[in-house]
């Protein structure tokens, strides 16, 4: 992006703001300019709405959209991470999880106030990151795959609390897309102060950060103590991130796509970057609540800013990720790193840990006596059908999972991030809405897959001039996902009871899987897994570098796109058997290299077991553990799988 584009860009973004103030300041003020700081007491209700609603709501946006950038700034600044932003230290995640727990157990605490509750849970889960990442010296890569996963975590510890108490949870709902609206100008004050403050400590350390941009190696020759650095910008990132969250709740991608667009916009300079974010950041959450405010005013019709600056912010960031490249070197340097484990007997006694699973969950169970075996076959007519959806979930996930860490060198890389699972489950939703049509019949699959497609075909229109190249398509996927969740949020704060019964789908659910889908899908996994491991020539080369793998014959264009519709396909498959699965993707190649399979096919073969033990398992323990209420597998599987995987990346 040329510096011309940006500077049309921030004016654009500005004209539009400067003309909604105006409208609605010709609709909704009936004073003169003077009499906007006249005493409450004296303004006609129509008139205190506009000075204490509509304006503040305005420089709320402001505020947080700057906020929010300038904290996406800091952390790509000191993790060497293009793709990092707010939500890597898990800061909305917590917020929410302290919220719903709160509302739910200790309604009580909320007369201190939402955001305060809010700002605990942020903080705390801030803390979580920090420990987890303590021991690796605040490594980059450590401290961003550690935010996923505590993000991920938590998501699904909602996820299942939403599941049991809907109405609580539907309460929570617009919050959780986001909202600037505002009664008073007390928490614009709030903000601007802690802006202020922050804008102190980023002053104060200006210097070490601008050096930050080097490698750790070259910082600590200069005499920077990079740990602590590093431990301060994440700090300050943190604060503002998490009082946005507090005040106003999640704003979806404008952090990222402001950053996006200064770093494409040509500016080097940190402190200029710093500023430059902050003005994109809040132009662009302000222009989309803008939006937002005439429709209010023309259609009375009130819409989550968070979840539609979701819907602004995506394409901006795909727009603008066609206008320069993403280093690469990042993501490569990541992968190295993440095979540092020891090799461990558990890979010798995983298939005997598989099949015990798949016999566990088969013959044992609970009735109202309590709990019994049996090899009764009706009931493993009941049965088989879950458990093999499940073990065929996990393989497919799996084996995805391996093929996009292994194909961009980048360890958070997961199914999920290439955005298929969640085009399939809007496509899904969107056709349930719009269409009305039955979960589980032809409708619901038709439209699954042509979600799929939908979003396989845009991966590829969006990357096919840049080769290809592995962090654009990463890219590409967090921007589909990011307009995937929007969407979600906001059909699910619509309180529909249609979307409602989603919502067990959406947690990963086996439980209304049919035997003839149960076997084709397993019939499926077994093909891919066939297909997979004639690749691990090309997964070994591309691991390192495209030059390399160019060197060595590989046909790079052609390699990474099979790969990337071998993971689309098996991702889809999964998602439109199950519903969306948030973690196995991720866990299951994690595992089997901290268990010692280094080598592309011996990861493809260990984790595709390790993901069918763990479905299996998830899905065991979710029929059993609340008996005779069930959890979802999905649930499951990234509470226990994500609390071994917190713990084994804390001893690493």
């Amino acid at each position: 992006m040329k510096h011309k584009t940006f500077i049309a860009l921030c004016f654009a973004l500005l004209l539009w703001c400067v003309g909604v103030v105006a409208w609605l300041y010709s609709r909704q003020w009936g004073l003169g300019l003077a009499d906007l700081f006249a005493a409450a007491d004296t303004l006609a209700v129509g008139d205190l709405l506009f000075v204490h609603g509509t304006l503040p709501r305005l420089a709320m946006g402001v505020l947080a959209g700057g906020a929010l950038s300038v904290a996406a700034v800091l952390l790509q600044q000191v993790m060497h991470n293009p793709l990092a932003s707010d939500s890597t230290l898990a800061v909305s995640s917590g917020a929410q999880a302290a919220l719903l727990v709160a509302t739910i157990f200790a309604p009580s605490v909320l007369i201190w106030g939402a955001g305060a509750v809010a700002f605990v849970g942020a903080v705390s889960a801030l803390l979580g990151v920090l420990w987890l990442s303590a021991r690796r010296g605040l490594a980059p890569l450590v401290v961003v795959l550690s935010g996923l996963v505590m993000s991920l975590y938590l998501s699904a510890v909602t996820g299942a609390l939403g599941l049991f108490y809907v109405e609580e949870a539907r309460g929570l709902a617009m919050w959780g897309a986001g909202s600037l609206v505002q009664d008073s100008w007390h928490d614009v004050g709030v903000l601007a102060m802690v802006l202020v403050a922050v804008g102190i400590g980023i002053f104060l350390l200006i210097k070490p950060l601008n050096i930050m941009a080097l490698s750790d190696e070259q910082a600590v020759a200069l005499g920077i103590p990079v740990k602590w650095i590093r431990l301060a910008a994440l700090t300050l990132a943190a604060v503002l991130a998490a009082y946005v969250v507090a005040l106003v709740g999640m704003m979806g991608f404008v952090g990222l796509a402001a950053s996006a667009a200064v770093r494409l916009g040509g500016i080097r300079l940190l402190a200029t970057r710093l500023l430059a974010a902050f003005a994109v950041g809040g132009l662009l959450l302000a222009g989309v609540d803008g939006i937002l405010l005439v429709i209010l005013e023309l259609w009375s019709v009130d819409l989550p800013a968070g979840a539609v600056s979701a819907l602004a912010g995506a394409p901006l960031v795909l727009f603008l990720m066609n206008a320069a490249g993403v280093p690469a070197e990042h993501s490569a340097r990541g992968a190295r790193r993440t095979v540092r484990v020891r090799l461990s007997f558990g890979l010798k006694i995983l298939p005997i840990i598989l099949l015990g699973s798949l016999l566990i969950s088969l013959l044992i169970g609970q009735m109202e006596e309590g709990w019994y075996f049996s090899g009764s076959l009706n009931l493993w007519e009941m049965r088989y059908p879950r458990i093999l959806a499940a073990a065929a979930c996990g393989v497919l996930s799996a084996l995805a999972g391996v093929l996009l860490q292994r194909l961009t060198g980048n360890a958070m890389a997961s199914p999920e991030l290439l955005g298929i699972g969640s085009g399939t489950a809007v496509a899904v939703m969107a056709a349930v809405w719009w269409l009305d049509v039955a979960a589980g019949g032809w409708g619901f699959w038709l439209s699954g897959v042509v979600g799929a497609l939908a979003t396989l075909l845009a991966i590829v229109l969006f990357n096919r001039k840049n080769g290809m190249q592995p962090e654009k398509i990463l890219l590409t996927g967090m921007a589909l996902a990011a307009l995937s969740t929007a969407l979600v949020q906001i059909w699910s704060a619509s309180g529909d009871y249609r979307i409602v019964q989603m919502q067990t789908w959406l947690s990963g659910s086996t439980y209304a899987v049919s035997g003839g889908v149960a076997v084709g899908l397993t019939a499926l996994a077994m093909v891919s897994w066939a297909v997979c491991l004639p690749m691990q020539r090309w997964l070994g080369l591309l691991g390192l570098n495209a030059t390399v793998a160019a060197a060595n014959g590989v046909n790079v264009a052609w390699a990474r796109g099979v790969l990337i519709l071998l993971a689309a396909i098996m991702t889809a498959a999964a998602t439109l058997t199950v519903g969306p699965l948030s973690f196995v993707g991720l866990l299951a190649p994690h595992l089997a290299l901290m268990l010692g399979a280094r080598l592309p096919r011996q990861q493809l073969v260990y984790a595709a077991m390790l993901g069918a033990a763990l479905m299996v398992g998830a899905d065991f323990v979710g029929r059993q553990l609340l008996f005779p209420y069930e959890l979802p597998a999905g649930v499951v599987a990234t509470v226990l799988g994500g609390a071994y995987f917190l713990w084994a990346m804390r001893r690493m």
